[in-house]
C-alpha cells in the first residue's frame, strides 16, 4: 500500500509539473533581446531571455503578474504613488546589478551607451 501511495504521489507531482510547463508555453515564449523605449533618448537594450534564465523567477522583476511590460504600469512621469519608469528601473535593475555584479558601478553609460556623461 505504501508503494502505491508513493507511486501515485510521484505521478501526481509529475503531471502537475507538466501542466504548469504547458501553461507557461501557452502564454508565449520568453522574449530575447528587447529595447526599452519609454524615453526615446535614453533607450536600453536588454537581454530579457538571459536575465530570465539567470534569475529564474519572473516575479523577481515583474511584481504585477497581470502586466507584461514595465511600461504598462510605470509611465514616463510619476503617477501618484506609482514610481515613474525611470525610478522603477533604477530601483530594481540598477540596485540589483550593483549588488550582484561588482563590475557595475552605476554609471549612466553602463546601460545607456548613447548618453554622454555630463562631466
Amino acid at each position: 500500500m505504501r508503494r502505491f501511495v508513493s507511486f501515485a504521489l510521484v505521478v501526481a507531482v509529475a503531471l502537475t509539473a507538466a501542466v504548469v510547463q504547458a501553461g507557461v508555453r501557452e502564454k508565449g515564449k520568453i522574449p530575447g533581446t528587447i529595447v526599452l523605449k519609454v524615453y526615446e533618448k535614453r533607450q536600453v537594450t536588454f537581454d530579457h531571455k538571459g536575465h530570465a534564465h539567470r534569475i529564474g523567477k519572473c516575479q523577481t522583476c515583474h511584481h504585477n503578474p497581470d502586466s507584461e511590460k514595465c511600461s504598462d504600469c510605470h509611465n514616463p512621469k510619476r503617477d501618484g504613488g506609482v514610481p515613474s519608469f525611470r525610478e522603477a528601473m533604477h530601483y530594481k535593475c540598477k540596485n540589483c546589478h550593483m549588488r550582484v555584479n561588482k563590475k557595475v558601478k552605476g554609471a549612466c553609460m553602463e546601460c545607456h551607451p548613447n548618453v554622454r556623461s555630463s562631466k
